[in-house]
């Protein structure tokens, strides 16, 4: 077994830590012109993704997000590619939140096709901000009680 399989093995044993689940299907603009989904693409994805778990934590299904509901914004992002996927394939993205501090939250996600194919692993470190003075700030406990109550035991709080 080579690494890259170790890692899969890895990735499909932690997907029953995964709640949330976002579906899709790739569309033709998404493609680059090899025919599979750009790279940068998948990045799109995951904030999209991010944004409909954020929206069902906290019941606001119905309305518009915005900056005011969940002061956040993107300080790391990193991703790993295993496979690719094809104009009008259907993916799944799902999303968990790993852990908060003081002021970020970690986020992962995996994405696959719907076979199972695993297309990529990622994480991403969003960071609470004052909307005025764009500085950080701790992540209020509102936000804190949703993640808790969604994700349960499995989200760390280090504060």
């Amino acid at each position: 077994m080579d690494k890259s399989d170790k890692i899969l093995e890895e990735i499909n044993n932690s997907l029953h830590l995964f709640k949330f689940k976002s579906r899709g299907r790739v569309k033709f603009y998404e493609v680059d012109s090899y025919g599979v989904v750009h790279n940068i693409r998948y990045f799109y994805w995951l904030e999209w993704a991010r944004a409909e778990y954020l929206r069902n934590i906290s019941g606001n299904t119905d309305s518009k997000l915005s900056l005011y509901s969940f002061p956040v914004m993107v300080v790391h992002s990193e991703i790993d590619y295993f496979n690719t996927a094809s104009f009008d394939d259907e993916y799944e993205i799902l999303t968990r939140t790993s852990f908060v501090k003081n002021s970020s939250v970690g986020f992962e996600n995996v994405i696959r096709l719907n076979d199972g194919n695993i297309l990529v692993k990622a994480s991403a470190v969003l960071v609470g901000i004052n909307v005025k003075t764009r500085q950080p700030e701790r992540i209020n406990d509102t936000f804190r009680q949703w993640l808790k109550n969604f994700e349960g035991d499995n989200i760390k709080f280090i504060d």
